[in-house]
């Protein structure tokens, strides 16, 4: 289970394609450049994520595949939390458009304290009782949407620059 946020830009998935064909370190480079500019998000999201259980009684519970989800872990789900570079084609969209970051809450407890409610009221007593003990919290999302929004805008500038340095490399070994 995993939550996202995205981030994207028309017309740099040729450019990173062929620079990796091209100029392979100046392709990582430039991404990782572009995931740090999405740190100051993923720090945002870390800091929205409850420092304690949200529920007293909060333990394992097998979901209907048989996966184990264990007891809230509050560092195991701040480190679950993680930025991307996500560089292929998404389904149904142009050719040229990618999604260049994408923000990701990897660990299952957190992504449950994230969107529990957002579908569905809970089924049967036990849910309901969940649901609404999340949303005490808030609404869904309760981390990583809410900072997504706050940090977009220096994201994507971040992004913008790391893409004009990788540019200006580029027209630098062509002249």
């Amino acid at each position: 289970m995993a939550v996202s946020a995205g981030l994207e830009v028309e017309g740099v998935a040729e450019v990173l394609r062929a620079l990796g064909k091209v100029d392979p370190e100046l392709r990582k480079a430039t991404i990782n450049n572009m995931k740090k500019a999405g740190e100051p998000m993923a720090q945002d999201a870390r800091s929205l994520f409850p420092s304690a259980s949200p529920l007293s009684n909060w333990g394992n519970w097998t979901t209907p595949k048989g996966r184990v989800i264990g007891p809230y872990n509050p560092a195991k789900v701040k480190r679950g939390v993680k930025i991307a570079y996500k560089g292929s084609k998404v389904r149904g969209s142009d050719k040229n458009t990618i999604p260049l970051l994408t923000m990701r809450q990897t660990d299952a407890a957190g992504a449950i304290v994230d969107m529990a409610g957002r579908r569905s009221n809970g089924n049967g007593a036990n849910g309901r009782a969940f649901v609404n003990a999340m949303r005490s919290l808030g609404v869904a999302s309760r981390a990583m949407w809410p900072a997504a929004q706050r940090n977009m805008d220096r994201v994507t500038a971040a992004v913008e620059d790391a893409i004009n340095e990788m540019s200006a490399k580029i027209e630098g070994m062509v002249k």
